[in-house]
């Protein structure tokens, strides 16, 4: 295991090669492997402008949050051996090192302690858990407290997944090479990059491909959608409440189509990685219904 200080030597290295990362970035736009055009259509759909050069995402004049019917609450899973140091890729991955670790189910609990100080039992009517064992895990803590009121209410929805990085799931940042296009994902905030390979699971599963940050908005967008009309109209003066157990990236993307997302420091455009993104095992307010 290399020490802090041997890692913090490895990573200044990779965001010294951001130069060089970001000649790889074009040589792969003028390779003609990702549809730019249908990207750029894709983030207008959502009110969001793509700059393909940059990957930077950015609010369109004319943004509007989808109108939500109910109070929306994203919790993100607690710790996995992926988000402790050295750090990995961690995306659409149900492994062994995905799983909580003795920090994350400690905190699983503390999350469900923060909901029980938000009173919201008798108002919830649904919670989504994402089918990666460290959301659903998370999610259970608080379920569990409340098997009667909330288990019947308690399901399972495939398209809450977090981003898939493809190739990059499950590999280690310090290994990946210091020029890859991937260290731009959270260096530059480029909403564009993905892996050209799919990731193969061990187990010899079936593989699956990559998403770009844009990809994943679009599907957290529908994932709004199906819940709306899911909900219905709840009855005056009875505001709902939805519960979401999900992911980094998956809680980003909510985020940024919210109206929550924020902007880089000094810059126009917005951030979704780093500092960017919810803490683990934490509830968080997307939406709260009349403000």
């Amino acid at each position: 295991m290399a020490s802090s200080a041997k890692l913090e030597e490895i990573y200044a290295d990779i965001a010294s090669a951001q130069p060089q990362q970001e000649e790889a970035y074009a040589a792969w736009l003028s390779s003609g492997d990702v549809d730019c055009p249908s990207q750029v259509a894709k983030a207008a759909s959502l009110g969001l402008q793509l700059d393909v050069q940059s990957g930077h995402l950015s609010y369109s004049p004319d943004f509007e949050a989808p109108k939500l019917n109910f109070d929306l609450i994203y919790c993100r899973h607690g710790k996995t051996a992926g988000n402790t140091e050295p750090r990995v890729y961690q995306g659409y991955v149900d492994e062994p090192k995905n799983a909580l670790n003795e920090i994350g189910r400690a905190q699983a609990e503390e999350a469900a302690d923060k909901l029980d100080e938000l009173d919201v039992v008798s108002r919830v009517s649904l919670i989504i858990m994402s089918p990666l064992s460290r959301a659903y895990d998370t999610g259970n803590a608080f379920v569990k407290r409340h098997e009667e009121e909330l288990r019947s209410k308690t399901e399972v929805w495939p398209s809450s997944h977090e981003m898939a990085f493809g190739s990059w799931d499950n590999i280690m940042v310090k290994d990946l090479p210091a020029d890859n296009i991937c260290h731009l994902f959270y260096l530059a905030q480029n909403a564009l990059v993905k892996s050209a390979d799919p990731y193969v699971p061990p187990d010899g599963g079936e593989p699956f491909h990559s998403e770009t940050f844009v990809d994943t908005c679009k599907r957290m967008r529908q994932l709004l959608d199906d819940i709306v009309t899911r909900i219905g109209d709840p009855a005056p003066g009875s505001p709902t409440a939805v519960v979401i157990y999900g992911h980094s990236m998956a809680g980003a993307a909510l985020s940024v189509l919210t109206g929550n997302g924020k902007q880089v420091d000094g810059e126009s455009y917005l951030g979704f990685d780093g500092k960017y993104i919810m803490p683990n095992a934490t509830p968080v307010y997307l939406h709260k219904c009349g403000e």
